[in-house]
């Protein structure tokens, strides 16, 4: 079975343009799509993902197995509406090592699911800095407070999510309940 990055490859080494789509390998349901254009990838789609952070997901659910993936191929011409960015496959795959082994360390320190996580009022007072992840997942725990929805509903990916959780809980500035 074809990995998505030698799907990638081999239309990037042709000029391709189209999209690749990405089935379900057990029902065959549309989960994401790739854009290429004469090779080069231009947009992509993943859950509510879009672009470059649909791209690693979708990437990662590879390399991991999460998602067993069928890859249909299509020719098409792109019109700009889907034409956002403009990534050669051998960028993407340099910035998907870095952020896979980034992804492999911070894996085992997610939290367990079940638990709920309030901000600490001092955070908003205080002068501690904030990256912009953690102040997506401040942001995402005054709506969610279960572990579970935090996952489920921010915009950040797995990895991001749990590197600012580790990092705000360092500051003190979230609190843990069971």
């Amino acid at each position: 079975m074809n990995s998505l990055i030698e799907v990638l490859k081999e239309q990037e080494s042709f000029g391709f343009t189209g999209k690749v789509n990405l089935l379900s390998h057990d029902n065959g349901q549309f989960l994401g799509v790739i854009y290429q254009q004469e090779g080069v990838i231009v947009g992509a789609s993943f859950c509510d993902l879009k672009d470059h952070k649909a791209l690693v997901k979708m990437i990662f659910d590879d390399l991991e197995n999460n998602q067993h993936f069928k890859f249909v191929v299509e020719p098409e011409i792109l019109g700009m509406d889907k034409c956002r960015i403009s990534l050669a496959l051998g960028t993407l795959i340099k910035d998907i090592q870095i952020r896979y082994q980034e992804y492999q360390h911070v894996k085992k320190l997610r939290p367990v699911s079940n638990l709920r996580l309030i901000v600490d009022p001092q955070i908003i007072v205080s002068n501690d800095d904030l990256t912009a992840h953690e102040f997506d997942i401040l942001s995402t725990i005054t709506e969610y407070s279960k572990v579970s929805d935090i996952y489920k509903y921010s915009k950040l990916l797995d990895y991001e999510i749990t590197t600012a959780l580790v990092s705000l809980r360092k500051k003190k500035a979230l609190k843990v309940f069971k």
